[in-house]
């Protein structure tokens, strides 16, 4: 029993031999440039190309008793160092021999001092014992295990949650959070309650007669309807609620997305122009601004979330414009790792405000909430809108908690 038992620790430790992603260090450098474009190219330079974005602020410098100087971006980098990583594995695998060498040292000096016992000391199976239970500690054991395993009374919703597509750790948290003792039905209500609560839904954006400029910013992946859904806001904000609409594509890249928005502001009556550049944007905003429009819609070029340059370059696109709210538009029909990498990467480059789940009549079942749901929980980014289709101005609804709430616990497809 013992050499199974070492045998088994020895495997274990060549395992953590093998197995080089224990205790990873990370070299952590901050650098600083004009714009986060700079930076990246420098980061790339001195720390190699898997160097990641951990944090940006924007810092002054020079100037004199803090007078002068100019407005700098700090950003930093974060790369894992595998020469430290190798010693904190040798460190690691050092202290595991150290704690099976003890180990086995106090088994065997129990096993001495107590004796073996052989298998035929024990009683065969179904006989009896001195106190007249039978012996048949197979099955004992086993109904002992069975009653001593913690139940879990609400399995039914947890596996509802879990086929949602919410992450496992956050379905322990809401389960953990309904009142024990509940029958089915109220369990369920309790349930419902408390999605709707944890929800995240952003404040519907008002324009105020006079009020100063709105820029509303529109970033995502390529083909994840953000030139339709500005079309139908630009309607629902000019037709319905008589406001002065501006549009400025920077979707330069695909001639048919400005195209697109050219014959939508035609139909609309809602000036759309083209920028291809940042100083062009800032012109153009001051244009609209002098013209007296309360409202622009700004389209950008979709990017990559794994192409940290281009992401970067939308960013630096806001940076000393003002007050610019950023729509991340996301479709519905992302798998959950997928759309954790997208939320994740314009999250740390982007900083959006909100999100605009995309494409949900594309989707095949509500599991979307379900993902919109952990995402909100590890980014606490609200949900500003929820679109339905193509169709102008029709495809295109303000979330509400309670709804999304009841579709998470429906089995009914979309």
């Amino acid at each position: 029993m013992p050499n199974m038992l070492f045998a088994s620790q020895r495997s274990a430790l060549a395992d953590a031999r093998q197995d080089r992603r224990v205790t990873p260090a990370m070299r952590v450098k901050s650098i600083t440039g004009t714009t986060i474009s700079q930076c990246l190219l420098q980061a790339k330079i001195e720390l190699g190309s898997d160097a990641v974005i951990l944090s940006k602020r924007t810092v002054r410098k020079g100037g004199f008793f803090g007078l002068g100087g100019k407005n700098m971006i700090e950003v930093t980098f974060g790369v894992t160092d595998d020469s430290a990583q190798s010693d904190a594995n040798a460190g690691y695998i050092q202290k595991l021999e150290s704690q099976i060498a003890t180990l086995s040292t106090s088994v065997q000096a129990l096993i001495d001092s107590s004796g073996k016992r052989k298998w035929n000391d024990y009683p065969p199976v179904g006989a009896v014992e001195p106190d007249g239970m039978t012996g048949d500690l197979v099955s004992r054991r086993g109904r002992g295990k069975a009653a001593e395993a913690p139940s879990d009374p609400y399995a039914g919703l947890s596996r509802q949650l879990l086929e949602a597509d919410i992450a496992a750790p956050l379905v322990r948290q809401l389960i953990s959070e309904i009142p024990p003792g509940l029958t089915t039905a109220t369990a369920t209500s309790e349930l419902r309650t408390l999605l709707s609560q944890k929800l995240l839904i952003a404040n519907r954006v008002e324009i105020q007669p006079g009020g100063k400029l709105r820029v509303l910013a529109f970033v995502g992946t390529t083909g994840v309807g953000k030139t339709t859904t500005i079309a139908k806001l630009a309607a629902q904000y000019s037709l319905v609620e008589r406001r002065k609409v501006g549009v400025i594509t920077m979707d330069t890249q695909r001639i048919a997305a400005a195209q697109q928005l050219q014959t939508y502001g035609d139909i609309l009556r809602v000036p759309v122009k083209i920028a291809h550049d940042k100083s062009e944007m800032v012109s153009q905003l001051s244009e609209f601004a002098r013209q007296g429009m309360e409202l622009v819609l700004l389209d950008t070029a979709g990017r990559s979330p794994n192409d940290m340059l281009p992401l970067s370059e939308t960013a630096d696109l806001f940076d000393g414009v003002g007050v610019v709210q950023k729509f991340l538009a996301v479709p519905a029909t992302l798998s959950p790792r997928d759309m954790d990498n997208v939320v994740g990467r314009f999250y740390n480059t982007l900083a959006p405000d909100a999100l605009i789940l995309t494409k949900l009549d594309e989707a095949t079942d509500s599991a979307c909430f379900g993902k919109l749901l952990t995402m909100q929980a590890k980014y606490g980014i609200p949900l500003a809108y929820v679109t339905t289709g193509q169709k102008v101005p029709d495809d295109i609804a303000f979330p509400d908690s309670h709804a999304i709430a009841a579709r998470i616990l429906s089995t009914a497809i979309l």
